[in-house]
């Protein structure tokens, strides 16, 4: 019963805020106009579905070739870093060599 007091509450106290937001005039244009592009946009949709749909599937070839491309990224550095962690030993090793020889020399 509290939850239900409070969703009320809440309800009024938004529909309280958009009244009084909409006395100032900018604002109120900008919803009226905000609501025209959405009565139009929903006319375009309802008059041509498949445009949407159109949408629809370009928006998901787009992410499915992002994806794509992201697991060939991550496949390569994954190589890389593979490759860098085998011969890291042995570049070590070969300055470690290096080092001992011109010691050596310089000795």
């Amino acid at each position: 019963m509290g939850l239900n007091k409070l969703f009320k509450s809440i309800l009024v106290g938004a529909a309280a805020g958009a009244v009084l937001s909409l006395l100032d005039k900018p604002t109120r244009t900008k919803v009226i106009e905000s609501g025209q592009r959405a009565k139009n946009k929903a006319i375009d949709i309802y008059q041509n579905p498949e445009s949407l749909a159109e949408q629809v599937r370009t928006k998901i070839d787009e992410t499915r070739s992002t994806v794509d491309s992201l697991q060939d990224d991550w496949a390569f550095y994954n190589e890389k870093f593979q490759e860098l962690k085998k011969t890291t030993p042995q570049v070590l090793e070969f300055i470690q060599e290096t080092k001992e020889i011109f010691q050596k020399k310089s000795s």
